[in-house]
Formats: C-alpha cells, structure tokens, sequence
C-alpha cells in the first residue's frame, strides 16, 4: 500500500466528519445490537442444557401402563407393573444398555427438629445419583454400594428438605424420622437450575436405599425403571426391545404402545435443542439486518464521496496515480468508519453482558429471568460478528471504489 494513503485518507476523512457522525452511530446501534441477541440467544440456549440437565442426560424413563390390545386370549385392560427382578431381565438381554436403576416412591410425613412435614420419599441404588445428577454438597455423599446391599438407613435430601427442617444449621449426621422409623442424613442436594421433573423439583425430594425403603412401603412394585444407553443414538432401539422384552415376560403385544410407557429425554433435549438453536439464529439474523442498515448509509455515503472528489480523481490518474491506489483509499475510508463503530458497540456490548451476569439468579426459581440474566459473550460470537462485519466493509467500499477507480480521467476533468 502507499505510505501516502494514510495521510490523503485522513485529509478527506477530517472533511466529511459531521456527515459520517450519524452511520457511524448506526454502525455502532448494529453492532451493539447484534452483539446482545446473539449473546442473549446463546444464553438461552445453554440455560436450557444446564436446566434440562438438572433431570439427568441420556435418560430414558420406563413406566408400567394397562394394556389396550387383547392378546393370546387375554383381554385388554390388564395392568402392567414393573419389578425389581425386571432390571436383572432387561440388563442381561440388552447390552446396549450402560446403566439401569429402579425406582420406588411414595408421599409421607416426615419430621425432624420438632418440624413436619410432608415428602416424597424415594427408594433407589447408588448409580442413581449418576443418572439423576445428584451432586452432593461438601461434607456430605449420596447413597453407596454397600448402603443399598445392607439396607442401611440412612438418607439423602434436597436443599429444600434441609432448609424446612433444620434452617441454615449443619445438617450431615442429623436424624429425620420417615413413618416412625429415623434415618440418619448423609448428604444434600447441591443446588442446582432444574426445569424438566417427576413429583416436584429434586429440591423437595428424599432419597433411601431401595432395601431400606421397602420397610417404610412393603409393596414389592416400582414406579419406574430408569435407563442410560451406551451411546445416545441407540434410545429408540433401547425403547423397542424393552417393549418386546416386557411383552414377552408379562404377555403384551409389542404394539401395545400403552402397556408399558416411555419418557425418552434424549429425544426431547434434541427437539427443544432445535427449538432454542432456531432461536438463537432467528435473533442473529434480526441484528445482522440491523447493522446492514448501517451498512447501507456507508455504501451511500462512498457513493457521495466518489461524485464530489471526480474531478480531484481525475487529476490523480492524469498524473499517473494507478487505479488499484483509488480502490485502497476508498477501502480504508470505509474500514475507518465500521471500525469506529463497529468497536464502540463491541465495547458496549461486552460490558452490558457481564453486567448483567452479575445479578444474581435464584435456584428456587426457573422462570424466564433465569434465562435472560445469563446472556453468553463467546469466541464464537466475536467472530462471527467479524466476518459478517468484514463482508459489510468489502462490499460497503467495493462498488464505489470501482466506480471511481473506473473514471475516464478526461471526463473527469471537465466534471463541474
């Protein structure tokens, strides 16, 4: 480039200063704004893996149901109940599962500290809390091993729980009495974002092992089976053999769609993934437009500014200026003002973001203010702000540095 370019840039720039202030001001108006939907649209769709994620990833529920097809002479209406030896049956049969658990519940009182009240208590096995993303708070564990082989009785509760009966004081080692029988406290729920459940918020949840808990409900039935594929791409194949499994030990047809039933949540993390993505573009391309507005006033602006310095080009290609230096100074005038603009929205919009990232979200709360207090400022974002700004400034400055750069140097001598 020539080192003289700079200098007859900045001559030309100092001229028109008061009639760039205004694209310039829409330059940063775009940028500021495609900076935050993008943000607030990246946000929102990671608020929602964390929240979903409080249920558990790549988890496939399976419920017992009535069956509505007769069936080898069966009538329909029957009632279909799960068991524990079910897990035995399926994990043997399918090995395309990676972890299986049972589930048993029921609604009782239960008291502690001189306070009642009333919860569902769970009855489960240790690789339950890795399903169910059941974090433990320091000091404490959830259930093991050898708690759910020698029934121990012990219990693990949700922040909530803990907060109802004990208030803010130290709650590992304390005693809850569940049905008159007491267990001991090993451990509570972190707290943690949850916008996807079964019987309320895990908050509000108490957890046994399963051997303990059947002598608190003698019923032998679980409420439903939880299941952990391999890879998540074989769930709906997982699902089918499951069905086929259960139809074949409990006498259903494989058809019967409401023998047994399913809660398939890694269909429906994908679908509402989707969903989010949609929105995240949609929001994108609504601030991409915005900044191409911008865009348009400096394709005008250059326009102007080849017509008014016509005759001054004229002069420099008679005196043997090469056109590709036209093209250049014409370039750099259009790259000055989106860089002007373009880097005080950036600046705005950064410091908006982490603004906002500092108020603080309640975890006893999953409303929409959980998902617009956490607007996401990535890599990713910046550059693509660039690229799309790079594109706008290319072909912002193109066209008009072409048409200068393509005067007749004699026809523009005599422009008046």
């Amino acid at each position: 480039m020539n080192a003289t370019l700079p200098r007859f840039f900045w001559n030309e720039y100092r001229k028109r200063r008061k009639k760039t202030a205004l694209i310039t001001f829409a330059l940063f108006w775009g940028t500021l704004s495609i900076l935050l939907l993008m943000s607030f649209g990246s946000g929102i769709t990671t608020q929602f893996k964390v929240a979903f994620s409080g249920l558990g990833e790549t988890l496939i529920m399976v419920y017992g149901g009535q069956t509505s097809l007769p069936f080898e002479g069966l009538a329909k209406g029957r009632r279909i109940q799960l068991y524990p030896e079910d897990i035995d049956y399926l994990k043997e049969r399918i090995p395309e599962i990676g972890r299986i658990v049972p589930e048993s519940y029921t609604y009782l009182q239960v008291s502690a500290n001189g306070k009642e009240i009333n919860r569902n208590i769970h009855g489960t096995t240790d690789e339950f809390s890795l399903l169910r993303t059941q974090i433990p708070q320091m000091g404490g564990r959830f259930l093991d091993a050898d708690d759910v082989a020698q029934g121990r009785k012990v219990a693990f509760i949700g922040w909530q729980v803990a907060k109802d009966l004990f208030g803010g004081a130290e709650v590992v080692g304390r005693e809850i009495v569940i049905n008159r029988i007491p267990f001991t406290v090993i451990g509570v729920l972190k707290e943690k974002t949850q916008n996807s459940m079964y019987n309320g918020p895990d908050a509000e949840q108490i957890y046994l092992p399963i051997n303990a808990y059947r002598q608190i409900d003698n019923s032998r039935r679980l409420n439903q089976i939880h299941i952990q594929p391999r890879e998540a791409s074989q769930s709906k194949l997982i699902e089918s053999r499951v069905r086929t499994l259960l139809g074949r030990k409990y006498r259903f047809s494989p058809d019967d769609t409401y023998a047994v039933s399913f809660w398939n949540t890694i269909e429906n993390a994908q679908e509402s993934e989707a969903i989010f993505k949609g929105i995240e573009t949609f929001l994108g391309l609504v601030g991409a437009l915005t900044l191409l507005i911008g865009a348009v006033g400096v394709t005008n602006l250059m326009y102007a500014v080849a017509k008014e310095r016509t005759k001054e080009i004229g002069i420099k290609l008679a005196i043997g200026a090469r056109r590709r230096v036209i093209v250049q100074q014409f370039l750099l005038e259009t790259l000055f003002i989106f860089a002007k603009g373009t880097f005080w929205g950036f600046v705005t919009a950064f410091n908006i973001v982490h603004l906002i990232r500092l108020i603080p979200v309640s975890y006893d709360s999953i409303g929409i203010q959980s998902y617009l207090l956490r607007p996401e400022f990535s890599l990713q974002i910046f550059l693509t702000n660039m690229v799309i700004v790079g594109i706008l400034v290319f072909l912002s400055g193109i066209f008009p540095a072409l048409r200068a750069a393509k005067s007749d140097p004699i026809e523009s001598l005599r422009y008046e």
